[in-house]
């Protein structure tokens, strides 16, 4: 009898665990998290990591989340949205910039005269969720939001005016951006920001247009000596959504728990984030004697505020014409 006993608690309990696992993760769930960056980069280390440690914390560790950087679970930044889709990854992390033909009017923030910050380009975003929700239809988004506004970094010729930028190779994440390159009078390089680096070292390119946290994140300070400051053009955005199957799989708790979690208030964190990591970008070459930083003239700023004003009503003009 007491065998007994014991083999019918081992199978009740066996039972519990199993129901509990199938009805949506109560036990052991946990989420991978895909992004393209270094673990040191902010999004994983002041971002995603404390959010996975928040989500353990609030379930008791029924819910967790590893993070898999550097693109472990599948290399190429484009593809970052498809894996979430293909279920390779629950939760990962991109720019929309770089399927921007999927994205149309989320990219339109990358126009000038929008934001002046990471903060407030994420704060227009959520504004706007009514009109751009429709773009993320095949999957979850957990989170929106904008990077601090992008400057130029130059190795060999420093910009001063907007003449200066005229025929030079600038490297671009989006077709938006690219837009705006042109407007200016350069040629647009396509290329996720993992190849920036080499491309201005070797002359690829000429420059980047880039916001400065880059410029410690990607390292960029070690090729770049010239940063200026002050170019009025709008800011890339960022998603971070989730398998829309992952997401029915879950437990009503659990589903609950992320939701209270992201939306717009990590959004604005992870806004607030890139705004202060752009600032210490800035702030690392700055006095160096190795590296300048120009602000451009406020009659400069005026020039390509004019260019650029022009691009974004042609843009709008033919998207409305598309009755987007």
């Amino acid at each position: 009898m007491p065998m007994l006993n014991r083999l019918i608690n081992l199978a009740a309990l066996t039972a519990l665990a199993g129901g509990l696992v199938a009805g949506g993760g109560a036990l052991g769930a946990e989420l991978k998290i895909a992004h393209f960056m270094s673990p040191r980069h902010p999004m994983d280390s002041k971002l995603m990591r404390p959010w996975s440690e928040e989500l353990a914390k609030l379930s008791g560790g029924s819910l967790t989340a590893r993070i898999y950087p550097g693109g472990e679970l599948g290399k190429g930044p484009q593809a970052q949205l498809k894996r979430a889709i293909d279920g390779i990854a629950e939760i990962t992390f991109g720019l929309q910039g770089y399927t921007a033909a999927q994205f149309p009017l989320t990219t339109l923030i990358e126009m000038p005269g929008l934001g002046r910050n990471g903060v407030t380009g994420t704060r227009k975003l959520w504004a706007a969720m009514d009109r751009i929700g429709g773009e993320y239809g095949r999957v979850k988004v957990l989170a929106l939001w904008t990077t601090e506004s992008p400057i130029l970094m130059t190795k060999n010729k420093p910009i001063r005016s907007i003449e200066d930028i005229k025929g030079m190779k600038i490297r671009t994440p989006s077709k938006a951006q690219s837009l705006l390159i042109e407007a200016l009078g350069a040629t647009p390089v396509a290329m996720p920001i993992t190849k920036a680096y080499q491309a201005l070292d070797t002359g690829v390119v000429d420059a980047l247009m880039v916001p400065p946290s880059v410029i410690k994140s990607f390292k960029i300070g070690e090729v770049a000596r010239y940063y200026t400051t002050g170019l009025p053009a709008g800011q890339s955005p960022f998603f971070l959504v989730m398998n829309k199957g992952a997401w029915d799989g879950l437990s009503g708790e659990h589903q609950a728990l992320i939701d209270k979690t992201t939306g717009a208030g990590m959004s604005n964190r992870a806004a607030a984030v890139y705004d202060a990591a752009g600032a210490g970008g800035l702030e690392s070459v700055t006095g160096t004697g190795k590296h300048e930083i120009i602000a451009l003239p406020d009659a400069e700023v005026k020039k390509a505020l004019s260019l650029m004003l022009k691009t974004r009503a042609q843009v709008v003009s033919e998207m409305e014409a598309k009755g987007l």
